[in-house]
Formats: structure tokens, C-alpha cells, sequence
């Protein structure tokens, strides 16, 4: 029950951030069309006048950035709550078994994000900030590139403008949708990460999204584990991990659960990667 309403309310979250993103770039578009018109000249175009046309989106960046933040923070939140309730069902499990538990609880805070450990908000603040700056140097890239080649191939202000609208309508639709899905599968799965390390989880296992939606990468690796802060053969040290290659973690949905070396077995000493048949017995 628990993880059914936490992946409903990842969901809303998610929904809710990517209306923001598309609200966020369709004023963007008015005030970039807007300067165009004031700044565009068919006679002379200097880099000084594309500077002013797209000066809103730098401009905007904080604005950007406390959208993000303000959803990367509730799903970080949800994240623990996830890894709380995996780590309750293994404890219990285990007492079941007459065995000890073997992760210790959260020390609980009245503060109401970032209980686990003191520089996680930093961490994640961070990560969202290079995230916000990455995506808008992009946008910048290519709004530049459509105005410079408008101009130098004599395509005139109307045709420029029109170029412009397409590319805010993918942003307002399709990009803003994946920026969403993105942030918040790797907050999520930084609130799982961080509550692993404070529980003391030793080893966590990838478990892939089922469907016929995951890439191939991802199905290969399903049910390898490594050891915490390990990297798994992709190249990512949990899913939506985006230190890892790109490719890898974008549009990823997959999830990062503990994993338990059964008793009586110990995990392959030479192995960075292993699955659940490699583990060896012991007396």
C-alpha cells in the first residue's frame, strides 16, 4: 500500500513539475519572440543584437532553477520514505528467520526534508543547479543557432520566428515531459541512496522497469548487485544516477533495491558486479 501511494504521489509530482516546465518555457517564448522583434534588423546583425534576443533565458535561470528544486525536494522526501519501507520489510523478514536485524533504524529529525544525512540538501542542490545550467546552455545553443543561420541565409524575421515557435513547442511538450521524468526518478533515487547509507545497507541490487519500454541496457543488468557506492556495469552507481553516461540515466525508470547476502553464503571476492547465482557457500 505504501508504495503503491508513493508511486502515485511520484506521479503527481512529476505531472506537476512538468506543467510548471512548459508554463515556464511558453513565457519564455513570448519574451524571446518580443525581442526579436525589437532587436531583429534584415540589414545588419551583429552577435550583440542575437545577445539581446536571447538574454531572457540566462536571465531566468534562478527561475528555472527554484522550479526544479521545488520538486526535486519533495520527491528526494518520497525517496526516504521508499527506502524506509523496503528496509522495514527486510528487517522483518529476518526477525521472522529468528535472525537479528541487520539495518538500524533512521535517527529521526523534526526537520522536514533531508533527515538522513546534513550535507544532502547541499548535494542535491547542487546537482540540480549544474542540471538547470546544463539544460538552458543547451536552449541558448540552439536559439542561437536558429537566429545565426535565419539571418546569414537570408531567411527573414517572420520565417526566424516561426523556427523559434517550433522549437518552444517541443519544449513546451515532449522535453518538458523527459526534464520531468528525469529529475524526478534521480531525486527519488537519491532519497533511496542516502537512507541506504545511514541504515548501513551493504549491497543494492538494480531491478528494471518491466515492460517493453526498457531500454536494453537496463534489462541486461536486471538483478545484478553491487556493493553500496559501487557502479554497475552501465556505468551508474544507482538508476537516474546522472554522473553516469547519459544515455544511461535519461528517461530511466527502473528502481535500486537492498539486497541481503543470504546466511551461509559471502559474495564473489572478485567480482565489482555479481548476481544472486554467484554468491558462494560457506561452512
Amino acid at each position: 500500500m505504501i508504495a503503491q501511494l508513493n508511486s502515485k504521489r511520484s506521479l503527481v509530482n512529476e505531472e506537476q513539475l512538468e506543467r510548471a516546465i512548459s508554463k515556464y518555457f511558453k513565457g519564455l517564448r513570448e519574451e524571446v519572440l518580443d525581442n526579436l522583434e525589437e532587436y531583429w534588423s534584415d540589414y545588419q546583425m551583429l552577435q550583440g543584437h542575437i545577445n539581446m534576443i536571447i538574454a531572457p533565458i540566462e536571465e531566468s535561470h534562478e527561475q528555472y532553477y527554484n522550479i526544479l528544486v521545488k520538486h526535486d525536494k519533495r520527491e528526494y522526501q518520497l525517496g526516504v520514505k521508499e527506502a524506509e519501507r523496503l528496509i522495514d520489510i527486510i528487517n522483518g523478514k529476518h526477525a521472522e528467520k529468528g535472525i537479528r536485524h541487520i539495518f538500524r533504524k533512521v535517527i529521526r529529525s523534526d526537520k522536514p526534508f533531508f533527515a538522513t544525512l546534513k550535507w544532502t540538501e547541499e548535494d542535491l542542490l547542487n546537482k540540480t543547479f549544474i542540471a538547470s545550467k546544463r539544460t538552458l546552455a543547451r536552449i541558448t545553443s540552439d536559439i542561437n543557432r536558429i537566429i545565426t543561420d535565419g539571418y546569414t541565409s537570408g531567411k527573414g524575421i517572420n520565417i526566424v520566428a516561426g523556427l523559434l515557435t517550433q522549437r518552444f513547442d517541443q519544449l513546451e511538450t515532449w522535453e518538458a515531459k523527459r526534464i520531468a521524468r528525469t529529475e524526478i526518478h534521480n531525486s527519488h533515487n537519491q532519497g533511496v541512496m542516502r537512507t541506504y547509507e545511514t541504515m548501513n545497507v551493504s549491497y543494492t541490487q538494480w531491478i528494471a522497469a518491466d515492460d517493453d519500454r526498457t531500454r536494453e541496457s537496463h534489462a541486461e543488468i536486471n538483478g545484478e548487485i553491487i556493493p553500496l557506492g559501487g557502479t554497475y556495469s552501465n556505468g551508474l552507481q544507482y538508476p537516474g544516477d546522472t554522473s553516469g553516461p547519459i544515455e544511461e540515466w535519461i528517461n530511466c525508470r527502473c528502481s535500486n533495491a537492498p539486497f541481503v547476502i543470504p546466511y551461509g553464503y559471502i559474495a564473489p571476492p572478485d567480482k565489482e558486479q555479481f548476481r544472486e547465482e554467484d554468491l558462494i557457500p560457506i561452512k
